[in-house]
């Protein structure tokens, strides 16, 4: 089998390229127009002995190369190793049993749903897609069955057990696993709302206490935050009165937002003073506010949704937005953004996500896509600046509403319809599969 970039055994190319170079002693016309064959061929043959076995590379070589490659994607890098056999041989093994190196998690994947009404755990099959290139993948992972997603952090997939409540790591493309315990006993003590239980989250951040991982869980009706590691005998509570409004992993850590306080903490790990800054009230009605964290570019962006008794256009009251970027260095303060450059934000009470326009020509840059049950499925907003408040000003540009499960939306100011269906994702290449479970 041969790859791009091989020599191919068999006859030797310059034997061909020879017996097709016309005599220097023959005049005839035919021979004349040889010339120019000759020169077609003898240039063929100057690059043929310019062709190199790319699998031939010095192992040195193909250990930066391999560093290069891996520093932006891991899943490039698996399908760089399952090339050929000396390239597998020179790059070390990309399965972390712990999953702690940051570096080996599919960072830029994120899970979609195919809006067939089918859940991933039950399909025992996940749709990837690669905010940074487009790319989109379908991962069949028999490892779902039995469980439910409760969270997602750097790629990796948090299921709990329908059974036995026992909480696993899984990353998606080399299959590795982490088990943590069952967390039924803080179910049955602390979380007694089965909705909460239902609408459990939770998220992947550093050990506080050992070199390994640990999961940081809440529940949207229930105060208490819990964590729990691979070595730990059970679950713990770690904040027994904090109810989070919604929280993400960032850097490692977890941070969140107490709603009732109008605060932004540091969950886990646990220090000293958790405390990150005040969210101001001074955006519509304060009981309408609604808060969202998302990390976008390096950045950690908390999201204020708001409604103004006066903004209603034809029966509907369109909501507004404002925009701060948390700064969790030692300043710890929220920092006015008005401006998303060429980033989209997706949110929505389940998850939170930011792309970017450059790769995906169906997104707008600079806007949210805010999802709501109670309002319109999907509604379109643009980032504007507010130069009263020196804030940002997001207002609603277009309203989109889905038709057919995000195959097909349609503007319900009748001006245009866009199909939002895209690439069918295709499946991870046998190779790279085969080669994560080596």
């Amino acid at each position: 089998m041969g790859f791009a970039g091989t020599k191919r055994k068999g006859a030797p190319f310059a034997t061909a390229v020879r017996s097709a170079r016309p005599s220097k002693f023959s005049s005839s016309p035919a021979a004349a127009m040889g010339d120019s064959s000759y020169e077609a061929a003898a240039a063929l043959e100057a690059l043929h002995e310019e062709w190199r076995d790319w699998a031939l590379l010095l192992p040195d070589l193909t250990e930066v190369i391999a560093a290069r490659v891996l520093a932006a994607d891991v899943v490039d890098y698996m399908s760089m190793r399952a090339v050929c056999t000396r390239w597998r041989a020179s790059t070390p093994c990309p399965r972390d049993p712990t999953l702690r190196d940051a570096h080996l998690r599919p960072r830029g994947w994120v899970a979609l749903c195919d809006g067939d009404g089918v859940r991933p755990a039950d399909a025992c099959e996940v749709a990837f897609l690669n905010t940074a290139t487009g790319r989109c993948v379908r991962v069949h992972l028999p490892e779902l069955h039995g469980y439910r997603i409760v969270g997602f952090t750097d790629g990796l997939i948090i299921l709990l057990n329908k059974d036995t409540t026992a909480v696993r790591v899984l990353h998606p493309f080399t299959r590795v696993a982490v088990d943590l315990p069952p967390i039924a006993s803080i179910f049955n003590y602390m979380v007694k709302d089965q909705q909460s239980r239902a609408w459990m989250r939770a998220a992947v951040c550093m050990s506080q206490t050992s070199d390994s991982i640990a999961v940081v869980a809440w529940f949207p009706n229930s105060p208490g935050v819990v964590v729990a590691e691979p070595s730990f005998p059970c679950w713990y509570i770690i904040h027994h009165n904090i109810q989070l409004a919604t929280a993400v992993s960032f850097q490692g850590r977890v941070y969140g937002v107490i709603s009732n306080e109008r605060q932004v903490v540091q969950v886990y790990p646990q220090c000293l003073n958790s405390y990150i800054a005040h969210i101001p009230n001074t955006f519509g009605i304060p009981q309408t506010h609604l808060f969202f964290l998302v990390e976008s570019a390096t950045r950690l962006i908390l999201v204020l949704r708001h409604f103004h008794l006066y903004n209603t256009v034809e029966g509907y009251q369109p909501c507004g937005f404002a925009l701060f970027e948390v700064d969790t260095t030692e300043h710890k303060r929220l920092n006015s953004l008005s401006n998303l450059g060429d980033r989209a934000l997706f949110i929505g009470r389940d998850r939170c996500l930011s792309v970017s326009q450059n790769n995906l020509p169906s997104i707008t840059g600079n806007t949210i896509y805010f999802y709501s049950q109670d309002l319109y499925p999907i509604i379109m907003y643009s980032v504007v600046p507010y130069s009263v408040l020196g804030n940002s000003l997001v207002r609603p540009c277009t309203c989109w509403r889905h038709r057919h499960h995000a195959h097909v939306v349609v503007a319900t100011d009748r001006t245009a319809a866009v199909s939002a269906g895209g690439a069918k994702p295709s499946a991870v290449h046998d190779k790279a599969a085969a080669d994560a479970s080596k």
